[in-house]
């Protein structure tokens, strides 16, 4: 039996999704594994159902899907600024708090700092970079927050292809 991996990320909101899905998923069945993406459930609103409740019928319906999961191959491209999605970084936590493996990956893989320089003014301030609101901006080279990197797993590869190739590694292909 192939590993399923969940593909987690905000490619849902693309114009094709479901192109960018057989695309990947195309990836993944050549390397061994299986791609399952969020809109496999093929979800609509039932009649008269408000939007909190069709949002609660998609969450659970995703979750489910990433229980049913080996493990996640996580899009961390930046979304409407310099971070993931949000969406997609409680997938990878919820993945990582069930010990299912998370491999990230990023066509913009610049540290989170200079993501962060390229959408908005910091300054320093003698010691840590701070953004308007004199948050700090976080520093250790990383192009996505510290939390959403395992060592385990490996760093954030470039690319889907290289995430799904460690995950093929990983899992034994």
């Amino acid at each position: 039996m192939r590993p399923r991996l969940y593909l987690a990320g905000p490619d849902v909101f693309l114009p094709d999704p479901l192109a960018a899905a057989a695309s990947m998923k195309a990836i993944c069945e050549e390397l061994g594994l299986e791609g399952v993406f969020p809109m496999d459930n093929a979800l609509s609103p039932a009649d008269g159902e408000g939007g909190a409740a069709f949002a609660a019928r998609i969450r659970q319906a995703n979750l489910d899907l990433i229980r049913g999961a080996n493990g996640v191959i996580a899009n961390c491209m930046p979304f409407r600024g310099p971070s993931v999605d949000d969406g997609t970084a409680y997938e990878m936590g919820f993945a990582a708090a069930l010990g299912k493996p998370v491999f990230p990956w990023s066509g913009d893989i610049r540290p989170l700092l200079q993501r962060t320089q390229s959408r908005q003014y910091l300054a320093h301030d003698g010691r840590v970079w701070r953004d308007a609101d004199q948050m700090e901006v976080e520093e250790f080279g990383l192009p996505v927050n510290l939390m959403l990197v395992d060592p385990v797993t490996g760093p954030v590869q470039g690319s889907f292809i290289q995430a799904a190739k460690a995950a093929a590694v990983w899992f034994g292909g």
